[in-house]
């Protein structure tokens, strides 16, 4: 039980983590450009507003809950699984703080990379964005699209790199079985088949 229990934290962890910087960044990037969310995503169904608060904060949540559970349920066995002693998850935390720091410093650069491309015409608008979007905020649009895309990129190669070094670190344990056995095993094997499953609905089948 203690087992399972330190799974679940781990998961938490990595999606509060997620969570917390994707409110933070969208905060940003919502009062750059709001236009960014507004025109350029499909509407949230629950959102009927176009202040940038509510848009980052719900957008914060949108699009970084699911990458922390991708993340997290790996990392979680990675991690926590036997015959290894579990990683303390103080140590997971500075690991995890530490990739978002990293991945808040990417989005900057590519962010002012963005502004600066598209300011001296070397880079311009996705098609048919222009008529939909001022034209003082051209440049600020690129500069919205070049940060999150940076955010993503980082906070993937990033996540995995703590994955699978972790997993190294351990010495490898055998996180999966193809038939599961006794009850902690089992009760593993299903939280992630349901984790994949929530993610690919929310990413791919979600209308």
């Amino acid at each position: 039980m203690n087992l399972c229990l330190s799974h679940i934290k781990v998961i938490l962890l990595c999606v509060a983590g997620a969570v917390a910087y994707g409110i933070i960044h969208d905060q940003i990037t919502a009062r750059l450009c709001i236009e960014y969310f507004t025109i350029a995503h499909p509407p949230l169904p629950w959102l009927n507003s176009n202040s940038p608060t509510l848009v980052g904060l719900a957008w914060g949540v949108a699009a970084t809950f699911w990458v922390g559970l991708a993340l997290g349920f790996p990392m979680a066995l990675a991690s926590q699984s036997p015959p290894s002693p579990p990683v303390p998850l103080a140590r997971l935390g500075k690991a995890i703080l530490l990739l978002l720091a990293t991945m808040a410093v990417a989005a900057m650069l590519f962010g002012l990379a963005g502004f600066e491309l598209s300011r001296r015409g070397i880079l311009s608008l996705p098609e048919g964005f222009s008529d939909l979007i001022p034209s003082a905020h051209y440049h600020r649009f690129m500069a919205v699209w070049f940060a999150h895309g940076a955010s993503y990129l980082f906070g993937l190669l990033g996540g995995l790199y703590l994955i699978i070094s972790t997993w190294n670190q351990r010495g490898r344990p055998a996180i999966l079985q193809i038939f599961p056995h006794g009850g902690p095993a089992v009760i593993r094997t299903i939280l992630v088949v349901m984790a994949a499953g929530v993610i690919l609905w929310f990413r791919f089948f979600r209308h």
